[in-house]
Order: C-alpha cells, then structure tokens, then sequence
C-alpha cells in the first residue's frame, strides 16, 4: 500500500455482506484459557492478527504446543504449569492485552518469565498488574516501581502454583491485569476473590473476562450492588478440561467500521455476519450508539442471529444526529463513533473516554488531531470528546486533503478510513498498522466499494 494511503471515496450506496474476522478480545482470553487446560482445544475462527500471534509465540516459549491453520488454532494445554523450566524472554510488541494477559501467565510458569514490548508498550501502564502480583505473593521486578512500574519486568514464579486468596482492587487504568488474573484464578490453590472498593474500569471487559470462564466450565460467581456494578468476583479452584471445539464469533471492534460506513452512506445496508445481534461485546454497544444516531440495527436476513446496518434515508447531507453517549463500556469502537459525529447534523458529545490515553496512542489526542485536519470541530474536556461537523462545503469538496497521522494505532487508522468514504481527501499515514487487530481491513475496504 502507498504511504500515506488515499482512500477512496464511495460511489454510491454500500450493499454488501461482510464477515469480519473473529474477536481479539475473546481470542485472546480463550487462548490463555487453552493454554492452561489440560488436554487438546480448538478454537474456530480464532482472529489471526499481530497481537493475537504474539500471545500465540509468547505461548509456545513457555512450552505450548500450538499448531494454527487458518484461522483454527489447536493448543496443547499444559494442565496449569507451563513445561519450559529455563528462563525466557518474551517481547510482546505493541500487544497491551497480550502482555497484561502474560504477566499473570507467567506466575504459573516454572523459571522466571522476562516479559517486554515496543517503546509505547514501555510507556502503557502496567503497574495494576505487578501491584495485584504482589499481593498475591509472586515475585515481580520491574523498571520502575509503584505507579511507575514498567516494561520490561520479570515474573518469578514460586516451586508452587500461587495461593490465589482475596485482593482489593480500587479504581485501575485499565481492566485487563485484572482480566489475566480471573483467567489464570482456576489454577491457583485457593481460587480468586476480587473486591472492587470503587467502580470498576471497563467492566463490561470484565464481564466478557466471566463469560469465557463460564463458558470452560469455571463456576464463577459475582456480586453486584443495586446499580448493577461488580463489587466483587470469586473464582474458585477447579480447572477447566481442555475443550475440542470452541467457535469465537466475529469481532464487534472491527465489524463496526463497516456499520459505521453503512450509516453515513445515503442507500447503504451491511450485513455483519457471523457477528450475534445479542452479542456481549462490549463494543456492541458502540454500535447501538450508532443506531441511536439515527442508522437501523436489525437482524440480517442473510445468517439467523447476525446483525444488518443500514442508513435510515436514500438521500441525505447529514443521515445522522448528534446526541450525547456514554462510551465506557465500548472505548474501542468510540473512534468510529468519534470519526462519523464529524458528518452528523449537530454536536456529539462522547463520555467517559479516560482509558483512550493509554491506548496504542493517547486517542483522545489523535481523535482530535485527525477530526480538525478533517475540518471538523473538536475539542476535549476532561475524559469527554465533544464534535462539530464538518461544514457541507468541506463534505462536498472535491480537492481539499486530510492527512491523518495514526501514531501506529490501528483504530485510528480504520476509523478515519471510514470517513474518507464519504468525504474526499482522506489519507492515512502508516495504513499498516492495522495488521494489529484487523490485516485484512483493506481488502475488505476495497471489495466493498467494488460491491457497489
């Protein structure tokens, strides 16, 4: 691909049926979950990107066998000690869930486990993680220390599995140090309690982090007060049997560039298949906010039980509203909700976006940067992103250019990418790193348009 990558602009209406690859988020957690098992598990329709093969490498340096073909990936547990009794050295990249997802790996290793990333990763927090490590009575050395803990760090796993027992949680920069320990918490020989003393982060990934243990048969149990919010978790001893089939449904954190696209095209209908309108990932709700923008969510007639987009007028500047959402619980699929306000008619205000920081780039920051060179208003307050569309003439301009700079982050990359189908001029600098969470986008983009 040529860089920055112009992307083309949509001739017409999308009509199109799109299967997406499968959840990082659920491929990653079932990944661990297989590794420890004790026996052979397949997963189908495993996602096949930077991060998830770097966890699947991570995996086999600590004595897993994992064969993958295709996007099926067969995983050798190691029934809840990993088998390399040599140090090892892990670089993890980019890869933010795969390294918090290893720090807890690593304390049911048998020698101490070196665990490093990118420059950026050297700069994303990990301190959530060394700190609940500790508590738990693993040994951890990082660069660093306290909230300034960092990469690289090195786990040293006791002769023994950890105890596991209660920890207390308060508020985290991100959920998923807690994520890696639930998933690891079936091997420990206490089990795992944790006790939120405040409002967990991103606890809709935290219930994802549930559903997967539930579905291997952990019989996890959670507590909840009147609002709805996890005040604690317990996962109890008991390990998982490998299992034969495991089928992981495609990724709402990439489906929804395409709803978004669907949305913002006067005439389009998307159908996301293999993507459950009943879905419990956490994007999911990014995409109802689309739907509460003014685009139709409905089930697809084209696979029972998958999702159809499509935007609600034929014809129209400014097919979408602007309106006020929460977006914690979906802070992934914001920035395709950030990138399309920029063509509704109205101001969008987004809430509740405090972990964009510390993603792959601060993506408050880039949102930002990306929606003014796009002529949009934009502006940020607190942990909120508030958006002013674009001026109708800048929309129908045929020859002004938008660079958007992606600071290696895939999701900026994707969501501005949408927006150039609809508006001329947008080129993307760096259009690879979507090789992160989505290698195929641009193939997908470009068959898309050719469908039209």
């Amino acid at each position: 691909l040529p860089d920055p990558f112009p992307v083309p602009r949509a001739s017409g209406s999308l009509r199109a049926s799109i299967r997406v690859p499968g959840s990082k988020s659920i491929t990653n957690r079932a990944l661990i979950l297989a590794a420890l098992a004790d026996g052979v598990s397949v997963l189908h329709g495993a996602l096949r990107s930077d991060d998830t093969d770097g966890l699947i490498e991570a995996l086999r340096a600590l004595g897993c066998v994992i064969t993958v073909t295709g996007d099926s990936v067969h995983v050798h547990g190691c029934g809840g000690r990993f088998a390399a009794d040599l140090p090892v050295h892990i670089n993890l990249g980019d890869g933010g869930t795969p390294t918090r997802f290893m720090m807890a790996a690593a304390s049911l290793a048998r020698a101490p486990v070196t665990i490093d990333g990118s420059a950026r990763m050297r700069q994303r927090p990990v301190a959530d993680g060394v700190t609940l490590l500790a508590a738990l009575g693993v040994g951890v050395s990082s660069t660093g220390s306290g909230t300034n803990a960092a990469l690289p760090l090195t786990v040293t796993p006791g002769v023994a599995a950890p105890h596991g027992g209660t920890v207390r949680v308060s508020r985290t920069s991100t959920s998923q140090c807690v994520s890696g320990l639930l998933l690891c918490a079936p091997w420990f020989r206490d089990g795992l309690r944790v006790e939120f003393t405040e409002q967990p982060t991103s606890q809709s990934y935290l219930e994802l982090t549930i559903d997967e243990l539930r579905r291997w048969g952990v019989a996890v149990d959670e507590s909840r007060d009147a609002t709805g919010q996890l005040t604690a978790i317990t996962v109890p001893y008991g390990p998982p049997r490998a299992r034969p089939a495991v089928h992981i449904e495609a990724d709402a954190s990439s489906a929804i560039y395409w709803a978004a696209a669907a949305a913002i095209i006067p005439g389009s209908v998307v159908d996301l298949l293999g993507l459950p309108q009943q879905s419990r990932q956490p994007d999911m709700r990014a995409i109802q906010a689309i739907g509460a923008m003014g685009a139709i969510i409905g089930p697809s007639p084209m696979e029972d039980g998958a999702t159809r987009v499509a935007c609600a007028v034929a014809d129209s500047q400014s097919p979408l509203r602007g309106g006020q959402f929460n977006l914690s619980s979906a802070p992934d699929g914001a920035l395709a909700v950030a990138a399309i306000a920029a063509l509704a008619d109205g101001e969008t205000r987004l809430d509740g976006l405090s972990t964009l920081r510390v993603k792959e780039s601060d993506r408050l920051a880039a949102l930002r940067d990306g929606l003014v060179a796009m002529r949009a208003g934009a502006r940020i307050e607190g942990d909120s992103l508030i958006i002013t569309p674009m001026s109708a003439a800048r929309r129908s301009a045929t020859h002004t250019t938008a660079l958007i700079q992606t600071v290696r982050d895939h999701r900026i990359a994707m969501a501005f990418a949408v927006l150039g189908l609809q508006v001329s001029g947008v080129h993307i600098v760096d259009p690879g790193c979507v090789a992160k969470s989505y290698p195929a986008f641009w193939t997908d983009l470009a068959s898309m348009i050719q469908r039209q």
